[in-house]
């Protein structure tokens, strides 16, 4: 395992390292929460039918804004043949993944680098990946999403794909206005920037079909487009690290119904005009043909 500092950040990457640095040491807790643990489990079993089966053996895999390596450590642990680079600007997020995968015991298989994916084309000259995967809010926080994928393109080996987890605009906008955040609501709307909570930075937000867009303009064959959860929402208390939403709590303590909305949920992921729905957008794009 290596670890590779990062450069000194600019004043837009204080704000956003000072926001995880107050996360990074309860951040995990989220595996706690009832949403959360459906929402896991959705793309999780969307990696498992649409990702991984494609990756070959032996492969290697970079987590672009990898942060506590809660998913480098699912997919190293389900394939024990892939190594990984996990980028990520937050050293307080990284240090977690570094101790994950000594526990783990895939150490040897994980290179943490720390540094701003704005820079990740240089920082990882001549490495070429069969997998590049970037989760959540990642590119939400970058100076400029569309440099950042232009870059993660060029670090892609031929064949390989490309998973994004994205913040979806309209899911943001709705719930800005549920909470009562209208100047965020407005900002979503009219800007397509936004957050969650104010003490985050103001994120860049997706839709599906600039999303797509962007993608087959980079020469990508975008294979799956869809979002989730779509059924149900996450409520204030869910941008937080501990606790469940009164609705959330109602709709998805009981195991039976639990199970019964993941079911639901199952179907609606593969359906892709319901993209526009989801609290997060899912796509995979791969270099050629869809495989």
């Amino acid at each position: 395992m290596a670890l590779i500092d990062v450069p000194s950040p600019d004043s837009t990457q204080h704000e956003v390292l000072d926001y995880f640095r107050k996360k990074a040491d309860g951040y995990d807790q989220v595996d706690e929460q009832v949403y959360w643990r459906l929402s896991d489990q959705l793309l999780w079993e969307a990696l498992q039918e649409y990702v991984l089966p494609h990756v070959p053996v032996g492969g290697r895999l970079l987590d672009a804004g990898g942060g506590t390596g809660r998913w480098t450590q699912r997919i190293l642990r389900e394939r024990p043949d892939l190594t990984c680079v996990l980028f990520d600007l937050s050293p307080d997020m990284t240090r977690h993944a570094t101790a994950k995968a000594e526990e783990g015991g895939y150490l040897q298989r994980l290179t943490v680098v720390n540094g701003d994916l704005m820079d990740v084309e240089h920082r990882l000259a001549g490495d070429l990946f069969d997998l590049v995967i970037s989760f959540h809010n990642v590119l939400g926080f970058v100076a400029d999403p569309d440099e950042v994928l232009r870059q993660l393109v060029t670090l892609m080996a031929p064949g390989a794909q490309m998973a994004l987890v994205l913040p979806n605009r309209y899911h943001t906008a709705f719930f800005n206005v549920h909470v009562g955040m209208l100047e965020d609501a407005e900002s979503a709307v009219s800007d397509a920037r936004g957050r969650f909570t104010p003490d985050m930075p103001v994120m860049h937000l997706f839709t599906p079909e600039l999303l797509h867009e962007r993608l087959v303009g980079l020469g990508l064959t975008v294979s799956v487009r869809t979002g989730f959860p779509t059924l149900i929402y996450p409520g204030y208390q869910e941008t937080q690290i501990e606790g469940t939403s009164a609705g959330v709590f109602r709709s998805l303590s009981d195991p039976q119904s639990y199970e019964r909305i993941l079911k639901m949920e199952r179907r609606m992921l593969a359906e892709p005009s319901l993209a526009e729905r989801g609290n997060n957008l899912f796509f995979v794009a791969c270099q050629g043909p869809a495989s």
